[in-house]
C-alpha cells in the first residue's frame, strides 16, 4: 500500500478537499481531516496511516479531529454509521448499550432484507465516548467490500428504519411489520428517549449531510475529555489484522476508507426509494446504460405536462426532469419555489419535487425535507382536460382510466411497498 509521505495542511476545507480528490486513485487513498484547537480547526490531506501516527503524538485533551465525509450524488463511498446518544439525566432507566444493541439488529435484518447481505455484532465497530451526563455511541458498519454509494443514502436508509420504528410503535401494535414485529416491543419503545423538548428516536439523523465532519476513533471534543474508545459490548472483528492492532483498528473505523475500490459493491437506495446494487467497476457503464441518465433534462416526452408544472411552481422553474418508464412518472426537480403543502409555508433549505403520474393522470408535490416531512405526498392535483385529451390522441391504451372521485382523493402510493 502506497503512502504519502507528508500531511498537506490547508486554512479552507474546500481547498482540502480538492487536494485530496486529485491524490485519490485505486493505489493511494488520501483523506481528509480536520484538527481543532482553541476553536479553530485546519484540514489535514494525508493518507489515514500517516495522519494516525501524528495524530498518536498530541496529547490526550489535543487529540481532537474529525474526519471530513464528502458527499456526491454520483459516488462518494462511505460506510453505515450513526450517532447515538441521550441525556442521562433525562432518561436515568435507559439502558444504552442494550439499546445500542436492539438497533445493530434491526439494521443488520434490515441489509438482509434489502440487499441479501448478512451481518452482525462482529461487522460493527462500536464506539463510546459516553460522559456522566450523555450516553454517546459511534457505530460503524464495515462489511468486506461493501460500502454505500455516499452518506446521503446512508441517511436515506437510516431515516426509512427510524420512521418504520416510529410508525409501527405508533400502531400500538395492531399492525404487522415483517422485520419490526419480531423484536420486543418492550425492547422497540426503549429506543424512544426524553430530550426536554420532545420525545424522540435516540438516533441523530442529521450527521449525513455534505461534508460532515465526522470524530475519529481517539478524539475528543474540544475542552472535554470523552475521548472514543471500544465499547464494552463491542465484538467487532477486524476484516484485515495488523500488527499495530490500534492502527488496524483507526483504518477500519474510518467512514470513507476503501483501500482497494475496484472490488467494491454498492448499496444503493435512490431518491424513489428503489433498492439496487452494483460494483463499483460497473457502476460508470450502468449510469450510461439507463434510458434516462442524465440529472440536467429539463424537457420530457411530454411538453404539455411540463408547462402545467411550470404554472403550478410559478415564479419557480424545472431544475431537472426523470422518467421512471415501470411506474410510468415523471419526477419534476424545482428551484426557486420551495412552498410545501405539508407545512404550509416555503422550507428554508431544503427543495420540492413534484411527481407526474401517467397511470392516475395526476400530480402532486412531495419533499426532500425527510425531518420534518418523511414520506410526505400532497394531495393529487388532476391533469386537466386538454392534457387527458392529448395522452388519448397518443395512446388510449397505455394509461388507465381516472377515477371520477379523484378530485376528492389523494392517489396513495407507499414508498415501502417496492421493499
Amino acid at each position: 500500500m502506497s503512502h504519502l509521505s507528508d500531511l498537506k495542511r490547508f486554512y479552507k476545507q474546500a481547498e482540502a478537499l480538492d487536494a485530496s480528490k486529485l491524490r485519490n486513485s485505486n493505489s493511494t487513498t488520501p483523506l481528509t481531516f480536520a484538527v481543532e484547537r482553541d476553536n479553530r480547526r485546519v484540514f489535514i490531506v494525508a493518507h489515514p496511516a500517516d495522519f494516525w501516527f501524528h495524530f498518536n503524538e498530541k496529547l490526550p485533551e489535543e487529540k481532537c479531529a474529525y474526519e471530513v465525509i464528502i458527499q456526491h450524488k454520483d459516488g462518494a463511498p462511505c460506510l453505515l454509521y450513526l450517532d447515538l446518544e441521550f441525556r442521562i439525566d433525562l432518561n436515568e432507566n435507559s439502558n444504552g448499550p442494550r439499546m445500542t444493541k436492539t438497533l445493530i439488529d434491526i439494521i443488520c435484518v434490515y441489509i438482509k432484507n434489502y440487499w441479501g447481505i448478512i451481518c452482525n455484532e462482529a461487522n460493527v465497530l462500536n464506539l463510546d465516548s459516553t460522559r456522566d451526563k450523555k450516553f454517546s455511541r459511534h457505530v460503524i458498519f464495515r462489511i468486506k467490500n461493501t460500502a454505500f454509494m455516499n452518506n446521503m443514502q446512508v441517511g436515506r436508509f437510516i431515516k426509512i428504519i427510524c420512521a418504520d420504528i416510529e410508525e409501527y410503535l405508533t400502531a400500538d401494535g395492531c399492525a404487522f411489520h415483517n422485520i419490526l414485529s419480531y423484536f420486543k416491543r418492550e425492547h422497540l419503545e426503549e429506543l424512544i428517549v426524553e430530550t426536554g423538548k420532545k420525545r424522540k428516536l435516540f438516533i441523530d439523523t442529521g450527521v449525513y449531510t455534505k461534508n460532515r465532519q465526522f470524530r475519529i476513533y481517539k478524539a475528543t471534543k474540544w475542552g472535554k475529555l470523552s475521548h472514543l474508545r471500544l465499547a464494552e459490548e463491542n465484538k467487532y472483528m477486524p476484516i484485515e489484522e495488523l500488527k499495530n492492532k490500534e492502527l488496524g483498528i483507526f483504518l477500519e473505523s474510518l467512514i470513507s476508507y476503501f483501500p482497494d475500490k475496484k472490488k467494491l459493491v454498492f448499496l444503493e437506495i435512490n431518491e424513489n426509494f428503489k433498492i439496487d446494487a452494483c460494483k463499483y467497476t460497473q457502476y460508470n457503464q450502468k449510469k450510461q446504460l439507463q434510458k434516462y441518465p442524465s440529472d440536467q433534462n429539463k424537457e420530457s416526452l411530454y411538453p404539455v405536462i411540463d408547462k402545467f408544472i411550470l404554472d403550478l411552481v410559478h415564479p419557480g422553474t424545472i431544475r431537472a426532469i426523470k422518467f421512471f418508464e415501470q411506474s410510468q412518472t415523471i419526477t419534476y426537480e424545482i428551484v426557486g419555489n420551495r412552498y410545501c403543502a405539508n407545512i404550509g409555508r416555503p422550507h428554508k433549505s431544503n427543495n420540492v419535487y413534484w411527481v407526474a403520474d401517467l397511470k392516475y393522470r395526476c400530480v402532486y408535490q412531495k419533499c426532500h425535507d425527510q425531518d420534518d416531512c418523511p414520506n410526505f405526498k400532497s394531495k393529487a392535483t388532476p391533469f386537466p382536460c386538454e392534457i387527458n385529451f392529448l395522452l388519448n390522441d397518443e395512446d388510449d391504451d397505455l394509461f388507465f382510466d381516472i377515477p371520477e372521485t379523484l378530485e376528492n382523493q389523494s392517489v396513495s402510493t407507499n414508498t415501502n411497498k417496492s421493499f
